[in-house]
């Protein structure tokens, strides 16, 4: 095991003693023998790693520590003079990103349309926005028609169990209705007013709300204090001019220009040529199909760590009738024609499908997004709300408001709440949140409401719960007269901390690759502080990242999954008999085989296949032998925001537009463009979520190029617009150097060694397996997989 124990560094590649121990020094002969290939660049210098830790200066570090360096070495080639299977990384290894500005150019500006607007008859104005009170008015109405005549979900069926994964907090309800009546305001002063598309749906951006009878719906601006050095709940005052930006119940931004169909709220619809677009559940059936084909590399960690991060900073949920009834637009399995239809319905038609049609199903389920505001409140077109705070600030695991905050606090030495064998605490409103008292089990409570939506994500909330606590409990031993407030304060500041710092270090340049680590500056460093902030970005999810490009982690899932137990043995589950409900992991002692399948199982390749627990079984009940299709979902949820096209976006991130689907096919392999031109009319016309994950991945990355793009840009803003990033240096929010050192020794393996309940070795690189000699599993208390000693916070001022 070469690199089993420590990845010794050198000074200068000619002075390499024996002063980390025998096993280490081979370790720094094969990174001598490495450097002296004809290609070999990886040295102190490059790697960012300091001489003077020990004799003969010589460091010793954890192969966590360079774990973006470390894959590079580990890419299966063999060099003259190397060892079999190992290969130098490229002369280009940069090293960490510290200049600040570095790569801010890469960052895309906000989406942007000027169009004149000539002055607009006050009159029609007047009447329009009337209108738009009405229709919300006339919402209501709909709505207590539709629960008389009994046409609303029906507890027990996939599309009820679909809705209650996640609930609506009242402050995006209220949000909600508001963007509502605005929206209805605009399309009425289009139609009114006879404007096309381009000026309702961004001339009109130019009239302010707070200036009309509609200014009661405009959002308030919340009050900061800039000098606290705790993240707000919710997410606001990140940003001194901007303080809303990052907050929870806001709009999602763009990258390009919304395209619906009438410019401001009908969902884009129509081909090039004016025809219907295809069907989306005949786009999922025909090119989106089920091939097993695991990943040689990757662990099943990295599709629940990018679950795990979605659940952070992204949920746009869709609406619930007024009295808390879902909208069902398939009543009896039929789409909901005229006065049964509620005006959120979108549903997908299954009427000639091969696999539903049979079982009875000739519609799926479908309700458009919630609405949200922009604090500038102008009229134009709609927008998407965000649920959740758009940082990546631990909001799954401690809430995105301070009343979903405090419901999770004991109130007691900064400690989390739990239940029986320090498990999730159990959710205190058993009305149907989950599926599990179907199967004889309560539902579970988190900080992202989706927290019972499937094993492996149950599993990494708790390991993350008991972090919390596991880190606050030293903290109150180190200082006894912390109150509850500063312990949790604290304990939370150095878990997101924690959770931040396995994201960039380990788990990013999986997804997107080293090139892009380094055109967007976002390398970690392995000393001092960042001091890249810039106040101009906006860290807001983008609309084409969280709705088509960040969901490239449905193609990872396995829909048979494996559990380890201590003794060696292995029993399989399928997915689809585990969906939104906790009663497997709820079993004791079932924990750690779930656990163990995130560093032993493999994820499934980067690939247009999808496993059938996810497209014909999607929240399958008890009660039915099918479910609805995540693939169908996204393709229609991307229409229904009106999300650019992939051609679109092929020329934003930089390859050339394509003029038929031949032109395609220097991304897209040239059997799946085919398909795509058996099923789309034209190359302009297919969806971004579509073409994005057809792609071939890049060299050196898990994605293909345009969601690389889309991801690389989103993941700078999370990092350049974060002013509580975990290494800035200068920020109230900041830790101290020695502070900051103990956080870079977090890792996802000392994760899942310190909050299971009795794993006992892991691989170090964690969320890659272990087919290697460089990354086999190690004990839990070997030096290789360090602990943050907290003593660093002995005596912190809270």
């Amino acid at each position: 095991m070469i690199l089993a124990v420590a990845l010794c560094l050198a000074a200068a590649a000619a002075s390499i003693q024996p002063a980390c121990g025998a096993e280490e020094y081979r370790v720094a002969r094969v990174i001598r023998q490495i450097n002296q290939g004809n290609r070999g660049s990886f040295s102190s210098a490059s790697s960012g790693f300091q001489s003077g830790g020990g004799a003969g200066g010589c460091i010793c570090a954890p192969i966590i520590f360079c774990a973006q360096e470390l894959r590079q070495i580990q890419q299966q080639c063999t060099l003259p003079g190397n060892i079999p299977g190992v290969c130098c990384p490229p002369s280009t290894l940069a090293a960490s990103a510290s200049a600040p500005g570095t790569g801010d150019n890469n960052v895309f500006a906000s989406a942007r349309v000027q169009v004149n607007l000539q002055p607009l008859d006050n009159s029609a104005l007047g009447q329009a926005f009337n209108k738009g009170i009405a229709d919300l008015t006339n919402l209501q109405q709909i709505e207590e028609r539709l629960f008389r005549n009994n046409i609303f979900l029906q507890r027990g069926t996939p599309a009820y169990a679909h809705l209650r994964v996640f609930t609506i907090s009242p402050p995006a309800k209220r949000r909600h209705l508001n963007a509502f009546a605005v929206a209805m305001a605009s399309v009425h002063i289009m139609q009114d007013l006879s404007l096309t598309r381009q000026q309702g749906g961004f001339g009109l951006q130019q009239i302010d709300v707070r200036n009309t009878i509609l200014s009661d719906r405009c959002p308030s601006v919340p009050s900061c204090n800039l000098r606290n050095k705790y993240r707000t709940a919710d997410g606001s005052c990140n940003n001194p001019r901007q303080p809303t930006w990052g907050q929870s119940n806001t709009p999602v931004q763009r990258i390009l220009p919304a395209r619906y169909d009438d410019g401001v709220l009908s969902p884009r619809s129509r081909s090039t040529d004016g025809s219907p677009l295809p069907n989306p559940r005949v786009i999922a059936s025909n090119i989106l199909v089920d091939v097993d084909n695991p990943d040689q590399q990757f662990t099943s960690s990295v599709m629940q760590w990018a679950q795990f991060l979605d659940h952070d900073f992204a949920h746009i949920p869709f609406p619930v009738m007024g009295n808390g009834e879902g909208i069902e637009c398939c009543p009896e399995g039929r789409e909901a024609q005229g006065d049964n239809r509620h005006p959120m319905c979108m549903p997908i038609n299954t009427a000639d499908d091969r696999f539903l049609a049979p079982r009875g199903s000739s519609c799926m389920n479908f309700v458009r997004s919630m609405f949200s505001l922009e604090t500038s409140c102008n009229f134009g077109h709609a927008e998407q709300l965000n649920q959740l705070t758009h940082w990546i600030d631990g909001s799954n695991v401690y809430g995105s408001t301070l009343e979903e905050q405090r419901a999770l606090r004991t109130g007691q030495g900064g400690l989390l709440k739990t239940s029986g064998n320090n498990m999730l605490p159990i959710n205190p409103d058993q009305g149907g949140d989950c599926s599990a008292g179907d199967r004889g089990a309560l539902c579970l409570q988190a900080g992202d409401s989706r927290v019972n939506e499937q094993p492996g994500l149950t599993a990494i909330h708790t390991l993350w719960l008991r972090e919390h606590n596991r880190v606050a409990r030293a903290l109150q031993q180190l200082n006894p007269s912390w109150p509850d407030e500063a312990v949790f304060q604290q304990a939370r500041r150095i878990v997101v901390a924690e959770m931040q710092h396995i994201t960039y270090n380990e788990w990013l340049p999986i997804i997107v690759g080293p090139n892009f680590m380094r055109a967007f500056g976002i390398n970690v460093k392995n000393t001092g502080f960042s001091f890249d902030y810039n106040p101009n970005i906006n860290a807001n999810m983008n609309n084409e990242f969280s709705t088509a490009a960040f969901r490239f982690g449905h193609t990872l899932v396995q829909g048979t999954l494996r559990l380890f137990s201590g003794d060696g043995s292995v029993s399989t589950i399928q997915l689809r008999d585990h969906f939104n409900s906790p009663h497997l992991i709820s079993r004791p002692g079932m924990l750690d085989p779930i656990v163990r399948s995130f560093t032993q199982l493999a994820i499934q390749k980067f690939d247009p296949f999808i496993t059938q627990d996810l497209t014909n079984h999607l929240f399958q009940t008890p009660r039915f032998n099918f479910g609805m299709d995540l693939m169908s979902l996204n393709i229609q949820r991307g229409r229904d925001h009106a999300i650019a096209t992939y051609n679109d976006m092929r020329a934003i991130c930089g390859l050339p537009r394509a003029t038929d689907f031949q032109g395609i096919t220097d991304q897209i392999p040239t059997a799946i463009a085919q398909n795509l031109a058996r099923v789309y009319k034209s190359v302009d016309d297919i969806d971004f979520f579509v073409g994005g994950i057809s792609e071939r991945p890049v060299s050196g990355g898990l994605l293909g190029w345009t969601f690389l793009c889309v991801v690389g840009d989103q993941f700078a803003r999370l990092k350049k617009g974060d002013r509580f990033f975990y290494d800035l240096g200068g920020q109230p929010g900041s830790f101290s150097e020695a502070q900051l050192q103990e956080i870079r020794r977090s890792s996802w393996a000392r994760i899942i060694c310190d909050n299971s309940d009795n794993i006992q070795a892991v691989q170090p690189l964690a969320f890659m397996l272990t087919n290697t000699r460089f990354n086999q599993p190690i004990a839990c208390n070997s030096p290789v997989i360090p602990r943050p000693n907290l003593e660093a916070w002995r005596g912190e001022v809270p």
